[in-house]
C-alpha cells in the first residue's frame, strides 16, 4: 500500500514536469506568425526549404549558425514580421528541413539562392543578418547589388575552406558586425572585419557570453534586438 501510495505521489509531480518537457521540445516545430512555407533551389541543385514571415519590399534574410537550424530566427523573424518587413528564414542543406549533405563551405550558394528567391518576387531592398557561418555567408553575397545592409552576429572571416576576407572591402552596402564580451575569438574577428570593410561599417561588443542567435535570449538580448531594428531603419526605406 504503500508502495502504491509512493508511486501515485512521484507520478503527479511528475507527470507536470514532462509536460513541460514537451513543450519546451516542440516549442519550435511550428513557425507561427502566419508564415508560409516555401522552397527554392540552388545552382548546384539542391532544394532548400524556408518560411517567410510577412510581405513587402523590404526584406530580410535570416541566416542560421552551424549548432542550429532556421527555427532559432523564429520568434525574432516573428517580431521583424510585427515591425513591417519581409522576413525569409531557411535551412542550409543538410539541415532540418533541407535535404542533402551538410556542406557549410557552400553556406554561400545556399544564401545565394534566398536572395535569388526574393529577386523573383521583384524585392529590391534586402538585408543579410546572419549567426556564426551564416554571418561569414552573409558576407561572403554582401556585394549582391539588392543587399543593401549586412548583420553578422559571432561570426569569423574564415570557417572550413570558406575564406571571406578578400570580399569584405567590395562590401559597399552598411555592415554591423555584433559579438559578446567573452567570446573573444569572434571579438577579434570584428576587428578584421573592420580592418579589411570600407565605410558605413561598425562594431559592437555586448556584455554576456553567449554567440549566434543566443544572444538574442542573453542578458544583452533587448540591446542585440534593439540594435539590429535600428540598422534595419536606417538602412531601409
Amino acid at each position: 500500500m504503500y508502495l502504491l501510495r509512493h508511486l501515485q505521489i512521484k507520478t503527479f509531480y511528475l507527470l507536470p514536469m514532462l509536460l513541460l518537457l514537451f513543450l519546451a521540445c516542440s516549442a519550435n516545430t511550428s513557425p507561427g506568425g502566419d508564415a508560409i512555407q516555401v522552397s527554392f533551389s540552388t545552382e548546384d541543385g539542391v532544394l532548400l526549404s524556408g518560411h517567410v514571415f510577412g510581405e513587402g519590399n523590404k526584406a530580410v534574410i535570416l541566416s542560421h549558425m552551424d549548432t542550429g537550424d532556421q527555427s532559432n530566427w523564429w520568434p525574432f523573424a516573428r517580431t521583424l514580421r510585427d515591425k513591417g518587413y519581409n522576413v525569409l528564414t531557411y535551412d542550409f542543406r543538410g539541415f532540418r528541413d533541407s535535404p542533402g549533405e551538410i556542406a557549410l563551405d557552400s553556406s554561400h550558394k545556399d544564401l545565394n539562392a534566398a536572395v535569388d528567391y526574393f529577386v523573383d518576387q521583384n524585392v529590391s531592398q534586402i538585408v543579410l543578418i546572419g549567426a556564426g557561418i551564416g554571418g561569414t555567408a552573409s558576407l561572403r553575397v554582401g556585394n549582391h547589388s539588392a543587399v543593401v545592409g549586412v548583420v553578422t552576429l559571432s561570426s569569423s572571416p574564415i570557417f572550413g575552406t570558406l575564406d571571406i576576407v578578400d570580399d569584405l572591402p567590395e562590401i559597399k552596402a552598411p555592415k554591423m558586425f555584433l559579438a559578446a564580451e567573452e567570446d573573444t575569438f569572434n571579438v577579434r574577428s570584428m576587428d578584421v572585419f573592420l580592418q579589411m570593410s570600407v565605410d558605413p561599417k561598425e562594431k559592437h561588443v555586448l556584455k554576456g557570453t553567449e554567440q549566434g542567435t543566443n544572444m538574442l535570449l542573453g542578458p544583452s538580448g533587448p540591446s542585440v534586438k534593439g540594435l539590429i531594428i535600428d540598422f534595419l531603419r536606417r538602412n531601409t526605406q
